[in-house]
């Protein structure tokens, strides 16, 4: 386990860079979403798309800025799943990596905006693990359940 925050050069914003163009499936869980975060990680996101990456994207409807919801619709490889009032509110914020047989999961209170990535104060602890764990069992249940509910 590791904590990270946003202090100079090792932020939210820099790790989630890396884990999106590294890894062979992302999944990003953040309720807020504005433009000036997802451009942020954009490049990350573009280039794992290149590398026939899976990423699936997950926000709240009233919490996503329309740039944000255009920018990714652009992208018909990267699955976004958007809860409205009709849903439970999602509040979750955690990033999911897998690559490799392992996979790295990022948990905590930032979300996909400029603050959230890069200035405000934000703590999240990032697990590691080999896919199969007990701990990432329980992860992709949560993953797999958020997705399920939200299609309905």
């Amino acid at each position: 386990m590791q904590l990270v925050h946003n202090n100079g050069k090792h932020n939210h914003r820099k790790l989630l860079q890396e884990l999106i163009q590294d890894s062979e499936t992302s999944v990003l869980c953040s309720g807020w979403i504005n433009l000036a975060g997802l451009k942020r990680l954009m490049g990350s996101i573009d280039l794992a798309i290149r590398n026939k990456a899976s990423i699936t994207v997950f926000s709240n409807r009233k919490h996503t800025e329309a740039g944000a919801v255009e920018a990714l619709r652009m992208r018909p490889e990267v699955r976004h799943f958007i809860a409205n009032e009709d849903h439970r509110y999602l509040h979750s914020k955690i990033y999911y990596f897998e690559k490799g047989g392992q996979y790295t999961a990022l948990i905590g209170s930032g979300n996909i905006t400029r603050g959230g990535l890069v200035s405000n104060e934000e703590l999240s602890i990032r697990l590691t693990g080999t896919i199969g764990d007990a701990r990432q069992e329980q992860i992709s249940a949560y993953l797999t359940n958020l997705q399920v509910v939200l299609k309905r």
